[in-house]
């Protein structure tokens, strides 16, 4: 290889090597601008705000747009107008109660709602996102055409933030609407979807009322999970409905809702349930029945205890220390001559820390359980 050669390439890396070197302080230089002027905008726009946010109720709502036009007046500059509605983003995101409505009403003052459509139509899944969950936050229902539209995109941040936004504005006719349209393809997880039912902010009876009839099994079993203790008493007639004529998962998220609803009517509903050919339905009622206490669920407990099915028997010996006698019960299976129920029933005392109990229990020695098994064979 010749010098010209060598010399040129050697010219190459360092004008490449130069201009690296000025990207990096170019990009440095920009970025302590920027948080130069957030600094500034934030020194400005937090004294208006504080004003604006500890006013009394009347004198907000009858003088905040005199305070609004002292932010306007301030918005001399680009990082201005972002950093008041990030500050306003970030009360709605967290505030409840009327910080939150004041922060909404700032917000509409200074028009920022209308400009999340732009980002909602935008083609960057990215701004697409952040537009949806902007709306949301402000609760700007003159975007639900829109966020509709884009849950047709596959992205999971896409459709998390769409599903989001309507849950916050509380519309249950466009959120069971958007999940019709997800439910062919669901790409966020369950703790996503429970996030979402549990922020949305309407008539959540109205919401569960259409959401556990959903075509999609999926769906009908996430919302009976997630459903509250006051809609679950109300929607119990549904919700038993649901239960009788699902598949097994779909029953299983019924009998948690059943517990959950405290409609001790519903309990003979458990207690057919520990003897179902499914182990996880015996499993899950007698948990159940440790929520949903009744009398008249002791004996299938202790039935249930000496279970052929491992988590049975832990559910049940659990659920037994639910009831003010659960000591007499448990000796009771134990002097049964059950080993398995002795086994699990230490195993769950143990875990619950009932060291007296655990205690009076271990005074029945596996060696009597023994002859207690060979006095029933024998018998």
């Amino acid at each position: 290889m010749s010098f010209e050669v060598l010399l040129i390439i050697l010219v190459v890396l360092i004008v490449v090597c130069v201009s690296l070197f000025a990207s990096v302080i170019w990009i440095k230089m920009a970025q302590a601008h920027r948080e130069r002027g957030r600094s500034i905008a934030m020194k400005n726009i937090r004294p208006i705000l504080k004003k604006l946010f500890t006013a009394g109720t009347v004198d907000f709502f009858k003088n905040h747009e005199q305070g609004t036009s002292k932010l306007a007046d301030k918005m001399d500059g680009k990082y201005f107008r972002q950093t008041l509605e990030d500050i306003l983003l970030d009360i709605l995101e967290v505030a409840g109660g009327e910080t939150k409505v004041r922060a909404r009403t700032i917000a509409y003052q200074f028009g920022f709602p209308e400009r999340c459509l732009s980002m909602i139509r935008d083609r960057l899944t990215g701004n697409i996102a952040i537009g949806c969950r902007k709306a949301g936050l402000y609760q700007y229902e003159e975007a639900i055409p829109d966020i509709l539209n884009v849950l047709g995109i596959i992205s999971s941040n896409t459709q998390h933030q769409a599903l989001m936004a309507l849950s916050r504005m509380g519309n249950a006719d466009a959120l069971v609407q958007a999940f019709d349209k997800i439910s062919p393809l669901i790409l966020v997880n369950e703790r996503a979807v429970s996030e979402i039912i549990n922020t949305f902010s309407g008539d959540r009876r109205e919401l569960y009322k259409k959401m556990i009839h959903h075509q999609s099994d999926y769906l009908v079993r996430l919302f009976l999970k997630a459903i509250d203790p006051e809609t679950a008493n109300a929607l119990i007639k549904d919700i038993v409905s649901i239960y009788k004529d699902g598949g097994k998962e779909t029953r299983l998220a019924g009998i948690i809702a059943i517990g959950r609803s405290g409609n001790s009517g519903r309990i003979p509903i458990l207690i057919r349930a520990l003897t179902d050919t499914e182990w996880e339905i015996r499993a899950m009622a007698a948990k159940t029945l440790g929520v949903l206490t009744s009398p008249h669920a002791v004996k299938p407990l202790a039935k249930a205890a000496r279970d052929g099915e491992w988590w049975v028997r832990q559910n049940a010996v659990t659920s037994i220390l639910a009831y003010s006698d659960s000591d007499e019960i448990l000796t009771s299976i134990v002097k049964s001559g059950d080993r398995y129920a002795y086994d699990s029933m230490l195993y769950a005392l143990e875990k619950a820390n009932e060291t007296k109990l655990l205690s009076r229990i271990r005074e029945v020695r596996p060696e009597e359980i023994q002859g207690a098994k060979l006095v029933k064979s024998l018998a």
